[in-house]
């Protein structure tokens, strides 16, 4: 039976194909509106697919839904290659676009064919929010587009790619089998497709075109919204130092903690605790 509170949608067609997003949205008492308009939380997974890893665990979720009232929105997105460094252009350009369906009424009017006037889409207030690769792609909504997200949350992402420290871990992670670089249980605490990751892809010494157009600290300027990051001490794929740089931003650290953490938050009250202190500062940006 469908659930009218758990939508999915098409937001992007290209060469024949779709690309579609998971809504989610808060109860309405006897189909009432609530008289308020409704934030929006883009909600970007790890991985290229629906229903993969989200950045925020189901407690967080189901908080931003039912209690604060938000609409939740989690894209699916293209798949990198595997060692194409164009590739990563794919994914950004999907959420971008995916911003864009939503400022131009795009989901406010797939809100009102199954709920006719209960969610107006407050337009802003949308925030984007992401876990390793989705990191990048949340923070990616922060430049180049024609009206950023109001305000991003980046969990364990890399956000400085001329880092060396950037460059050193990806030195680390480039013998290791695609297996042992997404679901070793000690560290990344999920399974993930092979061929989605940006751990996939090596940056070439000579690309520095490319690098400067994904590499968001090198994007940071004076409108550039506000960004609080998540990361892990012990994080052997994206070092916690190259996470920080960002303009208005704070850094919370999780000590001890490995790369995509927030994948098992129960197992850590102090990433749960700092993962719930990103979602306040952008409910309150």
């Amino acid at each position: 039976m469908k659930n009218p509170f758990c939508l999915t949608a098409v937001y992007k067609t290209f060469d024949g194909g779709e690309l579609q997003a998971d809504i989610r949205v808060p109860y309405a008492k006897e189909g009432k509106p609530f008289g308020v308009k409704c934030p929006v939380f883009i909600d970007i997974p790890s991985e290229a697919g629906l229903g993969m890893s989200y950045s925020i665990n189901k407690k967080h979720s189901e908080d931003l839904v039912h209690r604060r009232r938000y609409v939740v929105v989690s894209p699916e997105y293209r798949a990198l290659e595997p060692a194409v460094d164009s590739s990563l252009k794919a994914p950004i350009q999907d959420c971008r676009d995916l911003l864009a369906w939503i400022y131009d009424s795009g989901l406010q009017q797939v809100l009102d064919a199954e709920h006719p006037g209960l969610y107006p889409v407050d337009c802003d207030r949308v925030y984007a929010s992401g876990i390793s690769h989705g990191g990048l792609l949340a923070l990616s909504l922060g430049w180049d587009v024609p009206r950023p997200v109001a305000g991003i949350l980046a969990v364990a992402g890399p956000c400085h790619f001329s880092d060396d420290r950037w460059k050193a871990s990806q030195e680390t992670t480039s013998g290791l089998s695609s297996q042992q670089r997404h679901s070793d249980p000690k560290s990344l605490g999920l399974d993930a497709a092979p061929n989605s990751s940006i751990f996939d892809v090596t940056m070439s010494e000579d690309d520095d075109q490319l690098s400067s157009e994904i590499d968001p600290v090198m994007h940071v300027h004076s409108s550039f919204p506000p960004v609080f990051i998540v990361h892990g001490t012990k994080d052997e794929m994206t070092p916690a130092g190259a996470a920080a740089g960002a303009g208005r931003c704070e850094l919370a650290e999780v000590e001890g903690a490995g790369h995509l953490f927030a994948s098992t938050l129960r197992e850590s009250p102090e990433a749960t605790k700092q993962v719930s202190r990103g979602v306040d500062f952008l409910t309150s940006a």
